[in-house]
């Protein structure tokens, strides 16, 4: 078995922190794109949305109304019913993604970092070196 000093193992450790920078840019990846957790939607989480839903609907009845009586619609009023269907939708993404946002980033970083951290150990212990 031949022994290298600690100079020609520099590689290893440089693998290292590429792979915990790697992993901490996947773990703040993650913040946004993990879905919201039960804890994180609450009472005060259904509040909002119920209320995001119940103003966009009555938006729309009014403006409802008030073509309601019109003998033909314009191209614009037939924009504005189809993308006031999709508002409350909107509206909801828009609220989860503001939750996402103050999140604590500092956990997904370190959990993402030791993750990367322990895949290059396992990958340096594992490697085989055919010359």
């Amino acid at each position: 078995m031949k022994v290298q000093n600690s100079e020609q193992n520099r590689p290893g450790l440089v693998h290292g922190i590429k792979s915990a920078v790697i992993g901490g840019a996947v773990g703040y990846a993650a913040k946004y794109a993990l879905p919201l957790t039960t804890q994180e939607m609450d009472s005060d989480y259904k509040h909002v949305v119920n209320l995001i839903k119940r103003n966009a609907m009555k938006a729309k009845k009014e403006f409802m109304d008030k073509i309601k009586d019109l003998p033909t619609k314009s191209l614009a009023h037939d924009a504005y019913i189809s993308s006031s269907k999709d508002f409350a939708k909107r509206g909801v993404c828009t609220y989860n993604h503001a939750l996402k946002k103050i999140r604590p980033t500092a956990p997904f970083v370190i959990a993402g970092a030791v993750t990367g951290l322990v895949a290059s150990f396992v990958h340096n212990v594992f490697k085989t070196d055919v010359k």
